[in-house]
């Protein structure tokens, strides 16, 4: 009779066990999941501030207060960027973006935009910018595109720090070897040039059209 008690305790315990490790990895296969829906809604956020960083740089290059070489140039890099249709990031991890065959290819959309940042910066130089400062309508395009660009920055380290969190939770040995990640891709980071030159953070200001 005790053998029997014992048997069913054992048995028991075995299925407490195999409930908790079951369930324990379920909880592991959602952190999953729910890290790579953060990478997305992260992307797409980024995905917002690029588009604002490079209307404000087309709004500056037309606002008629550049030069017009540095007015062709900015307009030229801001267009290239509103228009490449290349995915943020070729990780194939959002189903709806996909990236350009081989018949299609373009340039990447990290190189675009960090295109962008460098004609930005070679264009607003500090005598550029002094200057700039003069014209209170000048001084508020400078101002939207400066907010947008460090937007851009703080928005570019929320997604590439939610792609590390994935990507270290992808690489635990219970992740890789019981595949709980199923299919998905493994993020991959944005790697652009969006270094802000002598601009700098932006001052606080009382006019925020965005």
């Amino acid at each position: 009779m005790s053998g029997g008690w014992a048997g069913a305790l054992g048995l028991l315990l075995a299925l407490l066990v195999a409930v908790a490790v079951g369930w324990a990895l379920y909880a592991q296969a959602l952190r999953v999941d729910r890290l790579h829906r953060q990478v997305l809604g992260s992307r797409a956020t980024l995905e917002t501030q690029l588009v604002h960083r490079a209307q404000a740089a087309a709004e500056l290059a037309a606002s008629g207060y550049l030069d017009a070489a540095s007015a062709l140039l900015l307009s030229r890099a801001a267009h290239d960027a509103l228009e490449c249709e290349a995915p943020l990031v070729e990780d194939g991890l959002d189903p709806d973006s996909q990236a350009p065959g081989p018949t299609t290819r373009q340039r990447t959309r990290a190189a675009v935009e960090s295109d962008l940042s460098r004609v930005t910066r070679a264009v607003l130089d500090p005598q550029t910018r002094s200057s700039l400062m003069q014209e209170p309508l000048a001084c508020q395009c400078l101002s939207r595109l400066d907010r947008a660009g460090y937007r851009l920055v703080l928005a570019r380290r929320f997604h590439d720090t939610h792609v590390s969190e994935a990507r270290r939770l992808r690489r635990s040995p219970a992740v890789r070897l019981l595949r709980l990640a199923g299919r998905a891709p493994l993020p991959g980071t944005f790697d652009m040039d969006d270094d802000l030159g002598p601009a700098g953070p932006p001052a606080p200001h009382h006019e925020d059209p965005q």
